[in-house]
């Protein structure tokens, strides 16, 4: 077996637990927050954006509660040699045995049509669970339903109820083909049931020994969080960041040889010749790539995302690519999330601005469609925390700073854009090799007809052009995506910032912009662009490539498109 399969061999695979353990795969210890919450009987509630082992904990969860951390069914314990080992027997009322109830919403949603369809398979499963644990519920004559009669049926504190994914119904039926009436009479209906379900658990609070509930986003209208309720978030406490994803310490500590493997291909060395500052070098580059996730209201700790860190561990011939947007990054809920956010406002969190909202409305949104944008984008992966929780100038209110978190997540913006912006049949591929051949060939034709591909495949109506920095904009994520390099927008340099800056196989491409209004502007913006470009010496400072491309171009609002483009030399 060559050292990669090796490698691959024990990466964790999967989002079960005891499996994780059993094939002798890497588990990253975070048993030390399962003893710091097991220490209470309050129910507590944690949020993360998908693929950050929210599952994989859920499922720990669910170990523990039923095993303990003895060996049982001639093996040892799967906690064996982890934290929770030696603090486990520190636990009160720990002994059980315990009704352990785990409830994924989103797994019990497939097939699922309507509010009823979710309840009838709620209940089955509960049916199901009821019966496998040798309780007798009432299945017919009684308006009672399977939850209710369960813990009518059990002894106090003997309920471990884990429920992973608890928002998913509402977030699916909201991004459910259907008009807007039906949209909101399903909704309704699913939060009705939703409430009712949270009701039943505060109201029979004595029946459970352990609540563990997760989700991705944090709604105050399904009563989890109602007034009086007692669920305890910790999904921005500072002793609670990290644990999901994985931080740096923890990427070097149980990682190395992945991480030796991975410097060698990178920087195409014998493996035996990777030394330490090679992998710290490595690890800088990821860091700027996948790590920059703060979930802590403190802003003290940073995690990497625990699904890129796997893919990109995965790829035999390293290289830093964007995973996490064909994995979780599609929300067509996002999409329509967006619509109430400006381009202006889009465009400069994707050019690195932090964006500002007031604290009670990013911790208790009232509903999804209600949501945010911007506290959506947090939920979801594609912005962080930037800073702790602060005061607004002039003001008493509590604010929250937010921004992208690193590279990856700012290509998967860029891609979340171009689905909203460009046709289905835009044909991005074709336009990706016609891009291509145009900077090989530097063809400023070519490349003219190429962005004039994007600029008039826009909604106009929907998204006007109607200024310089709109169609840098526009440009800038289709170039980023076309060619997965870095492009910088208004980079400063010593005497000005040019418009579009990016590099392409050895050569250095500057492009500065002009908007016109008129056609009969453009021939005298065109000379402006070329003279700014030369008195300000445009990529002189910056070029890393041995060779420099310029080039001033102007758009014409009258007919959409760059109407006049010259190379400067």
């Amino acid at each position: 077996m060559s050292t990669f399969d090796q490698l691959m061999a024990i990466l964790p695979e999967g989002q079960t637990f005891s499996l994780i353990r059993e094939s002798g795969r890497i588990y990253v210890d975070k048993t030390r927050y399962l003893y710091s919450l097991a220490l209470s009987r309050k129910p507590w509630l944690l949020t993360r954006p998908r693929r950050f082992g929210k599952s994989t904990l859920v499922s720990a969860f669910e170990e523990l509660w039923l095993h303990g951390v003895a060996p049982y069914d001639g093996h040892d314990s799967y906690f064996k040699g982890l934290e929770i080992e030696q603090l486990w027997p520190q636990v009160p009322d720990n002994a059980g045995p315990f009704y352990v109830l785990h409830l994924d919403f989103s797994v019990l949603l497939i097939n699922c049509h309507n509010a009823a369809d979710f309840h009838q398979r709620l209940n089955a499963k509960i049916l199901r669970f009821a019966q496998n644990a040798h309780l007798e519920l009432q299945t017919t004559g009684t308006d009672q339903d399977a939850f209710e009669q369960l813990l009518d049926a059990v002894p106090d504190k003997s309920v471990v109820l884990l429920v992973d994914e608890y928002d998913a119904p509402l977030t699916r039926l909201l991004e459910a083909d259907a008009d807007d009436d039906a949209a909101s009479a399903a909704s309704a209906a699913m939060t009705q049931l939703l409430r009712d379900f949270f009701v039943l658990i505060k109201a029979s609070s004595r029946k459970f020994r352990f609540i563990f509930i997760t989700g991705i986003t944090r709604l105050k209208d399904t009563s989890v969080f109602s007034a009086g309720n007692s669920v305890v978030d910790i999904s921005q406490r500072p002793d609670y960041g990290a644990i999901c994803g994985i931080t740096r310490e923890e990427l070097q500590r149980y990682f190395p040889e992945h991480l030796r493997y991975a410097a060698a291909q990178w920087l195409q060395l014998p493996e035996e010749q990777v030394s330490s500052l090679h992998v710290e070098q490595l690890l800088d580059e990821m860091t700027m790539w996948y790590d920059g996730y703060c979930f802590d209201r403190n802003c003290a700790t940073h995690v990497f995302s625990l699904w890129s860190l796997l893919c990109f561990f995965g790829e035999k011939c390293t290289d830093f690519n964007t995973y996490w947007f064909d994995g979780s990054g599609r929300s067509k809920l996002l999409l329509q999330n967006l619509s109430q956010l400006s381009w202006t406002d889009r465009f400069n969190i994707l050019f690195g601005d932090s964006v500002e909202v007031e604290l009670e409305d990013f911790l208790s949104p009232t509903t999804l469609e209600a949501m945010q944008p911007e506290v959506l984008l947090f939920q979801t992966g594609y912005l962080t925390l930037k800073a702790p929780y602060r005061g607004a100038a002039a003001s008493d209110t509590l604010t929250v700073l937010m921004g992208l978190p690193n590279k990856e997540m700012e290509s998967a913006l860029s891609r979340l854009y171009c689905l909203d912006f460009l046709p289905k049949k835009f044909g991005f591929r074709a336009f990706v090799d016609k891009l291509r051949a145009a900077l090989k060939a530097q063809d400023a034709t070519a490349l003219q007809q190429c962005c004039n591909k994007v600029l008039q495949s826009v909604d106009y109506e929907h998204y006007p052009l109607t200024q310089e920095s709109s169609v840098t904009a526009c440009l800038y994520i289709a170039i980023s995506l076309a060619l997965h390099v870095r492009v910088t927008v208004n980079h400063h340099e010593s005497h000005g910032r040019a418009d579009l800056l990016f590099d392409w196989q050895h050569t250095t491409v500057v492009i500065e912009f002009k908007y016109a209004h008129k056609h009969s502007e453009t021939s005298d913006l065109l000379k402006q662009a070329v003279e700014q470009i030369l008195d300000r010496n445009y990529g002189d400072t910056f070029a890393q490539q041995p060779h420099l491309w310029r080039l001033a171009m102007v758009f014409c609002a009258e007919s959409h498109e760059i109407t006049d483009v010259q190379v400067v030399t």
